[in-house]
């Protein structure tokens, strides 16, 4: 069917995408492809039946692009998707339009079709090459419950945070905690609640008074100002053997009663500061905005295992890739997670899609013995991959830190036990392996080949 042939057919079996209240100049995307929007734009028409992702990103007046938003949809023949944006929150609206509005745009999209735009034909075979194993219940199982992907992670501050700012200003110790802070040898030089026959320096009016929050330092002492010589009484001042670590029965100096002596003793250790809280408050992914892919176990090896056994184990992920198996509900559903993963960092530019991707392909391409139990797995998954290379760039698969290729590092182990194991497995596989690794030699220009270690090679021990 040539590509004229496909327009006609989706002209009267295609689906409809229906954006209302978009502002002009908002980036808007359906799979591989997206644009800014202009004044007359209300939707996309001619959309193929099957799964798509339907994206956005607010565009302010600099030309600065908001973080990527969007949604997984399995569109069916003929029908009509109506969303609403908000311009004040810069996203779609949670409430769904009623069926009558519904009703009413399809009744109506025959004067709406100047306003839609054609699904652009020319890429859709490259996006059902990424997407061609994942079914409707497998997307439920995975993506967020919001039903929302964005590309920035969605946080919230946990309950109870206090910046160090705050618990600054707001800790005190039980024993001053009523009280402001006083250096131990400075004299006030206003004393409220003092002895009457105390005076201050200052009119009652004039100084602040001081209060939980602030703290009290010494007023510096100048040529018009002599300091005072009033005597205070120390019971006044509660906690002040607590600061200074005296002891309260201590007894005053019989020779000077305005200079109070606090005898200290020798073991008393001083007053130890509470550990500053952190500047930035702890957060935490909100509830529902995080994808639910399949995770790994924490250990490669059975609990109680041999020698023998982590050691093999710990080079084949036959036993971790079975217990995610086990996880989900067949066995093709890893293969439609590893797709999910790949668009999903790929076009909802979303960073944990990647890093479920790499997760799947190591644990995939190292599990021998899965290999020879499921051949048809990996017959899908080299198909999977061949498709997957070409759409990003190569040195995104080389690790920074490590400065070394996990993709090739990675097919490299997998063809070396299709090569390994080629009198066990299936003929197809095997030339489908060879053809694939020619084919990564020639783009990439990629060493494929499992070169011998030499004394560094890993030894399987048996201590029975």
């Amino acid at each position: 069917m040539s590509q004229q042939d496909v327009a006609r057919h989706l002209a009267q079996e295609g689906a409809t995408l229906v954006m209302l209240g978009m502002p002009p100049g908002t980036e808007f995307g359906i799979d591989v492809n997206f644009w800014n929007v202009g004044e007359r734009f209300r939707g996309v028409k001619m959309i193929p039946p099957g799964l798509h992702f339907v994206y956005f990103s607010a565009v302010s007046l600099q030309g600065d692009t908001a973080p990527r938003t969007g949604f997984f949809h399995f569109f069916r023949p003929r029908e009509v998707v109506v969303r609403h944006y908000d311009p004040v929150a810069e996203d779609l609206k949670v409430e769904e339009p009623n069926v009558d509005e519904v009703e009413r745009i399809r009744s109506n999209l025959q004067q709406m079709d100047r306003f839609l735009g054609p699904y652009p034909l020319e890429s859709w075979r490259k996006w059902i090459s990424l997407t061609q194993h994942v079914e409707e219940a497998e997307l439920k199982r995975m993506i967020p419950l919001s039903g929302r992907v964005c590309s920035a992670a969605e946080l919230m501050p946990v309950a109870g945070f206090r910046s160090s700012k705050t618990h600054r200003y707001t800790h005190s110790s039980p024993s001053t905690s009523s009280q402001p802070s006083i250096a131990p040898d400075t004299a006030p030089d206003t004393a409220p609640n003092t002895a009457p026959d105390t005076a201050p320096n200052t009119a009652p009016n004039t100084a602040p008074q001081p209060s939980d929050t602030t703290i009290a330092t010494p007023q510096p002492t100048t040529a018009n100002t002599a300091p005072s010589q009033t005597t205070t009484d120390l019971s006044n001042i509660t906690g002040l053997s607590n600061i200074t670590g005296a002891s309260q029965t201590a007894p005053h100096s019989t020779t000077d009663p305005l200079a109070p002596q606090l005898i200290t003793s020798p073991t008393s250790q001083p007053p130890t500061q509470p550990p500053p809280a952190p500047q930035l408050p702890e957060m935490k992914q909100k509830e529902g905005t995080m994808f639910r892919f399949t995770q790994p176990p924490n250990r490669a090896y059975r609990e109680g295992a041999s020698p023998g056994e982590v050691t093999k184990y710990s080079l084949d992920s036959s036993y971790s890739l079975k217990l995610m198996i086990g996880q989900v509900e067949r066995l093709d559903s890893l293969v439609a997670e590893l797709q999910v993963a790949f668009v999903s960092f790929l076009v909802a530019q979303v960073w944990d899609g990647w890093e479920q991707w790499r997760c799947l392909v190591g644990q995939l391409c190292r599990a021998e013995e899965v290999l020879l139990e499921e051949p048809q797995l990996y017959v899908k998954l080299l198909s999977v991959l061949h498709y997957q290379v070409n759409e990003i760039p190569e040195d995104l698969f080389v690790d920074i830190v490590e400065s070394n290729n996990f993709l090739a590092s990675a097919l490299t182990t997998l063809f070396a036990n299709i090569e390994d194991n080629a009198a066990r497995l299936p003929p197809a596989l095997v030339l489908k392996a060879r053809r694939f690794k020619n084919h990564l030699s020639a783009k990439f220009e990629w060493d494929l080949t499992l070169g011998d270690e030499g004394e560094y090679a890993p030894v399987v021990v048996d201590v029975t």
